[in-house]
């Protein structure tokens, strides 16, 4: 790989060598993280402050350490490592190192999208370079597009059965299929399911990239509905429709959504 500036953060020459980088290792595998805590131990700026073996556990490091670094597993059982980095679209000041088992090929558009990766199996000198593009750099994390990575990881592999969403107070873990609709205000989506609702601190565009464009279609700006949730659509005037779900829930079809709405149900 020709890209060895994967983090475009804002460049420090004069970045202090004693500074000490909280560290998180997220993976499903014990031994895996072991190793990667072991190879670790070889670099004394940075400190390895916790170990998570799902995103569930990897959500509450993250809110209780703040680490500055964190070594993402991208496949784990029932909630991989795409649903973790979802929910960090706002913390610029984490970066992110996806571990992963694909070949070059499959994540380039990692490397696209400003974030560095480690290819299983790696060694003690493909780690070093990784730490030392960090160390190079300090800052903020540029606005790296979470969405598209997730979109081109999705792409490639599949869409998840749950998807996991941080919610005030609490980490909330729902079956796809549960979703009856999503609805956005600015950064905030609420999700709502057949007995209760509960927001998000994401972007739609960002819950939209987890998602099964097939089953779930946005229908305007500020809502996605999952389409077995549609009851009737009813043509109001000029082009306009509104959709009625199972549940009583009345949305309008916006008429820059239309063609891709009739789309999935085709």
């Amino acid at each position: 790989m020709s890209n060895d500036n994967s983090f475009e953060l804002t460049k420090n020459p004069d970045h202090q060598k004693n500074v000490v980088h909280d560290v998180l290792v997220v993976d499903d595998e014990p031994a895996a993280r072991q190793k990667l805590i072991l190879f670790l131990q070889d670099h004394k700026d940075f400190r390895v402050v916790a170990q998570a073996q799902n995103g569930i556990e990897a959500l509450e490091c993250i809110e209780k350490h703040s680490p500055a670094l964190v070594f993402l597993d991208i496949q784990m059982p029932l909630l991989d490592g795409m649903s973790v980095a979802s929910n960090l679209e706002y913390n610029k000041n984490i970066a992110i190192v996806f571990v992963t088992g694909f070949n070059e090929y499959a994540i380039k558009a990692f490397e696209l999208n400003a974030v560095d990766y480690l290819l299983k199996p790696y060694d003690k000198g493909r780690l070093a370079k990784t730490l030392t593009r960090f160390r190079e750099f300090t800052g903020t994390i540029s606005e790296y597009n979470i969405p598209k990575i997730i979109q081109d990881y999705r792409a490639e592999q599949h869409f998840p059965e749950k998807l996991l969403f941080k919610s005030e107070g609490a980490i909330e873990v729902v079956s796809a299929q549960e979703i009856q609709w999503i609805e956005s205000s600015g950064n905030y989506v609420k999700v709502c399911l057949e007995r209760t609702a509960f927001i998000a601190r994401q972007t739609i565009t960002t819950v939209q990239s987890q998602l099964d464009p097939e089953q779930f279609v946005r229908v305007r700006r500020t809502h996605i509905v999952n389409k077995n949730e549609v009851a009737t659509v009813d043509h109001i005037s000029k082009g306009d429709y509104e959709i009625t779900l199972k549940c009583g829930t009345k949305l309008r079809l916006s008429r820059g959504y239309k063609t891709r709405f009739f789309e999935v149900f085709s």
